[in-house]
């Protein structure tokens, strides 16, 4: 799903990270490229640039990035290697790709990536808002995905029909189940997803997406 956006939000000084999450930047204009330093190291992230395309493909350590940074505009950058950038790190860590300041923000986010394009703005405090926002959208998902993981295969089930709207009842029918031990199920599901209300429990369903239907599927077939 893409979706438009506007990026004008100011620098906010975020609280540093507990985690030592590094920021690969992929840019050659020198000034930008020094402020973004500046800019992410505030924000509690361990920057790391490069000033070809070149140098970062042949980085070693390139896997065990929190976020990368990429000017589209980089001389030695072809599209086969954005291209290849994109596909090979997307599903490891969330990506921004710095585009003409006239191109339109979009974004292509999902439980398991998120890859931005964002027009290179004058300002790169703007950029840097937008690392953090990245890296806490994908925490958040990797937390909730771990929490997902510890259910059992019934328990997935019981979530996901929960997450739909159905009643206890009607999820006791559909399992072929006692009403006492969905209930049962249920208060698991919420103990070990760490969710204090249903709309949070219905919302976390939402963020996990078709994830949280696979163990279902999986059941229904046996």
């Amino acid at each position: 799903m893409y979706i438009t956006k506007t990026l004008t939000a100011p620098l906010k000084i975020a609280t540093p990270p507990s985690s030592d999450v590094v920021v690969a930047i992929l840019d050659n204009d020198t000034e930008i490229g020094l402020a973004l330093h500046l800019h992410v190291s505030r924000m509690g992230w361990r920057p790391q640039r490069f000033v070809s395309a070149a140098d970062f493909l042949d980085c070693a350590q390139a896997r065990s990035f929190g976020c990368i940074v990429v000017d589209a505009s980089i001389a030695d950058l072809t599209v086969s290697d954005l291209t290849r950038l994109i596909c090979s790190y997307a599903v490891l860590c969330p990506i921004i790709v710095l585009t003409a300041r006239s191109s339109p923000a979009t974004s292509v986010t999902t439980s398991r990536f998120r890859v931005t394009f964002v027009p290179k703005p004058d300002d790169p405090a703007i950029i840097a808002e937008e690392v953090n926002a990245s890296i806490r959208a994908i925490n958040e998902a990797n937390r909730l995905e771990a929490y997902f993981l510890t259910l059992t295969p019934r328990e997935r089930q019981v979530m996901k029909f929960v997450a739909e709207g159905l009643l206890n009842k009607q999820v006791a029918f559909k399992l072929n189940i006692s009403e006492i031990t969905v209930k049962a199920h249920r208060g698991q599901v919420m103990r070990k997803m760490n969710a204090r209300t249903l709309p949070d429990l219905v919302n976390m369903a939402a963020r996990l997406g078709p994830a949280s239907g696979s163990a279902t599927n999986t059941l229904c077939a046996l």
